[in-house]
């Protein structure tokens, strides 16, 4: 509906007064009457973010600015204003969106520079997203930028190197036709070809130099076990030390005589000379001296020496520090293995797998595969079989004392990822652990080739073989349920996954044992039992907001089953765990709206004002409560409470200056109800109230002609007198039914 011209040009002129006087609140102010005439007008809207955004009231001109994507979606300014007041307030991931949402529409107007400058920013917030990177690779190849091109395809390589590794290779040989003698792209390329992996490049925009040949080359080179990459690496630490002065100060001793110290024990220990070497390390510990590298070579001096105890003291004080972890941890498993302290040994080359499985699995599961290790360790200790813990210590030792430990943890996960695609993390430990495992991974990689070619029973044929020599690795139970249910037979799938879950479960492996539910579910969503089971493991983890969720989805299947009490029940449940999930979440509310929603349909209207009238008390400012109590007290007789709970919402909004949200309220009450006298009186009065002449008439027009229907012959000669108030331009028809109904002269205009 048109509102006043007259009324918004003088109030937008006051907002530009405002604005170049720099007085922010009168123009936020100037702003709002000129968008209560016009709510929708685009250069308005403009302007009262701005003042807003300006008055550094941010939450608001967030509000603004989304409406303004919804008026004008072409428009790239709102986008990006939006991304700078979301990095400003620590939301880096709606930010990166917001600039990529720029960077479109700018590319769509053919502004090249500002579409650079965006995607530039979305990927400085969050770097791991390929999009933007192949966009601006391309931008940086047109201009021959060869610096930013390089840094882009090296990211590009960091992001497809353990998903898509042939992807990788193309952009390092493409990047390489580029710029030929750019040095890092040619080594990026080597790795790439020989299964390796190079680490993260430098940030956009950041000083940092582009990486060098020897930053993408891996610390360990693939050679050696990590025991013997630790050696080396603390015996470089050491020479370093030596010229430096990266060593803690001693009293009683002077710096050169702990360099000479250091110097001799390095020495000896290159050269064989244990025994020297070990004396020279103690004296340096005698004298006060500590230093990761010291401690994990006097450790591995004692293991080598069988001076278990002594070494694991030594290896313990090296654990703290990250470029000795995975050597520690292995080194002090063989201590224990080779004092047959067998549940001792196996924790610590579990810790050095963890370690290891770590670094080659995507970030956002790492805490997923952390919380399998730990249930894994949990069982391992619990168990107290020293045979079982002896033959898992003989298989880790075997697995990263072979030469290329690196590259075949790297081969192994890859195909875990593909086995673990419709189930839960899975770890390597379990998989090296099995005798025979290259052969099992060849037997899987097999078998899912087969299943990608839709041979489905030569991929059963293949699993079921394989079982018969691993018949307790799961992973592959799981992998055979995938196979029957995509074979229709959804019974036999339903039930293995089903003993899947109860055998993680027996085994106190619940990270497994929950991922597992949770696919049953998406094959069965109807079933309760795994439905309850899931709600009461994700509390046990104290994922309080996805136990919550989880009783959402069993009310809705109780309803699917045409069982709505046992759904409102369970919604009873989840009210009394609501107040421990997030706040943010607003569980008590929408789970309140859920059985209100629920009641309706069951025609139980005294349940559903209670619901209603429960989340007002909560949450006092939720529309949707007040609306639906607006239509419950009428069927239950209570037709002014009807009445006084929406002249409660529109003074809510009145008090808070949300004018607009009570003319929205009103107009769609008054279009699904054209006939309500109370509605049309409130609109009515609310537009005279705002000074829109024209839109008050119209209402008072009806609301006369409803009244007198209605036999109401008072307050249709009231309406008609605040008609006549308004002056309208039919005034003498209102004159003469006024004269006709009280035989009396009508009330003069009101002044202007």
């Amino acid at each position: 509906m048109a509102g006043n011209r007259y009324l918004f040009e003088e109030a937008i002129q006051k907002a530009n007064d405002s604005v170049w006087a720099e007085a922010w609140e009168p123009a936020i102010s100037s702003y709002r009457r000129a968008l209560a005439e016009f709510p929708d007008d685009v250069s308005a809207m403009m302007g009262c973010a701005w003042a807003l955004l300006n008055n550094k009231n941010l939450s608001e001109a967030i509000v603004v600015y989304r409406r303004l994507t919804e008026l004008s979606p072409t428009d790239p300014g709102p986008y990006e204003r939006l991304a700078e007041i979301m990095e400003r307030t620590g939301e880096p991931d709606y930010a990166a969106g917001f600039y990529l949402g720029a960077a479109q529409r700018y590319g769509d107007q053919k502004l090249a520079s500002k579409r650079t400058s965006a995607l530039e920013a979305a990927v400085r917030l969050r770097p791991n997203n390929i999009r933007p990177w192949n966009e601006l690779l391309k931008i940086y190849q047109s201009q021959r930028d060869i610096n930013k091109a390089t840094l882009a395809a090296l990211w590009l390589v960091y992001l497809n190197q353990t998903t898509n590794r042939e992807r990788a290779i193309e952009i390092c040989r493409d990047a390489e036709t580029f710029s030929p003698h750019e040095p890092s792209i040619g080594q990026a390329l080597m790795l790439m070809q020989s299964n390796r992996t190079i680490p993260q490049p430098p940030p956009i925009g950041s000083e940092a130099r582009l990486p060098e040949v020897a930053d993408l080359m891996p610390d360990d080179g693939g050679e050696g076990s990590p025991v013997e990459i630790a050696r080396q690496r603390a015996l470089t630490k050491l020479a370093e030390s030596i010229f430096s002065d990266d060593r803690p100060p001693v009293k009683g001793m002077q710096s050169m005589e702990v360099g000479l110290l250091i110097g001799q024990a390095v020495d000896a220990q290159t050269r064989g000379d244990l025994v020297k070497a070990l004396k020279s390390y103690e004296v340096l510990l005698n004298a006060g001296i500590s230093m990761p590298s010291i401690h994990f070579n006097i450790g591995l001096l004692y293991k080598e020496q069988m001076q278990f105890d002594n070494a694991i003291v030594q290896l313990e004080r090296s654990l703290s520090d990250p470029e000795y972890v995975l050597g520690s941890h292995y080194s002090l498993g063989q201590c224990y293995q080779a004092k047959g302290e067998f549940r001792e040994a196996a924790s610590h080359f579990l810790e050095a797998v963890k370690i290891v499985d770590i670094a080659t699995i995507e970030r956002e599961h790492v805490d997923d595969l952390i919380r399998v290790y730990e249930g894994l360790a949990q069982n391992l200790m619990n168990t107290g079989e020293a045979e079982r813990a002896k033959k898992v210590s003989e298989s880790l030792v075997e697995f990263l004392g072979q030469r290329g430990w690196g590259d075949a943890a790297m081969r192994a996960r890859g195909r875990l990822d593909e086995l673990a695609r419709s189930g839960a993390v899975l770890s390597l430990v379990e998989l090296v652990s099995l005798p025979n495992s290259e052969k099992i991974l060849r037997s899987i990689a097999l078998a899912q080739e087969y299943q990608r070619r839709g041979m489905l029973y030569s991929a059963l044929e293949e699993i079921m073989n394989t079982l018969s020599e691993v018949p307790d690795y799961l992973p592959l139970h799981h992998l055979l349920a995938t196979l029957l249910w995509e074979n229709n037979d959804a019974d036999a799938a339903i039930q293995k996954l089903h003993i899947i879950a109860r055998t993680y479960e027996v085994r106190n492996q619940p990270p497994q044992a929950l991922a597992t539910f949770q696919y049953i579910l998406q094959l069965a969503p109807l079933d309760i039992p795994v439905h309850r089971r899931v709600a009461e493991m994700l509390i046990q983890f104290g994922r309080i907001d996805d136990a919550l969720a989880q009783y959402m989805q069993i009310s809705d299947a109780y309803y699917q089953l045409a069982q709505p009490e046992r759904a409102r029940e369970v919604y009873s449940e989840a009210m009394r765990l609501a107040p421990r999930g997030s706040a943010e979440r607003n569980w008590e509310v929408r789970i309140l709206h859920h059985m209100a929603d629920l009641d309706l349909q069951r025609l139980d209207w005294q349940l559903a004002i209670k619901d209603n009238e429960e989340i007002l008390r909560i949450s006092p400012d939720d529309e949707r409560a007040y609306l639906t109590l607006y239509r419950l007290y009428p069927r239950t007789g209570r037709m002014h409470l009807g009445i006084n709970i929406l002249d409660s919402l529109i003074k809510r909004y009145l008090t808070q200056n949300k004018v607009g949200n009570a003319l929205t309220v009103l107009e769609d009450l008054v279009k699904s109800e054209p006939e309500s006298i109370p509605l049309r009186a409130r609109i009515a009065q609310l537009y005279l109230n705002l000074g829109r002449r024209e839109s008050a008439l119209e209402h008072l027009d009806v609301l006369g002609d409803l009244q007198l229907e209605a036999g109401q012959k008072d307050a249709a000669v009231k309406t008609i007198e605040a008609i006549l108030a308004l002056d309208p331009s039919n005034r003498e028809a209102y004159a003469d039914l006024y004269r006709e109904m009280t035989n009396t002269e009508p009330p003069p205009p009101r002044q202007k």
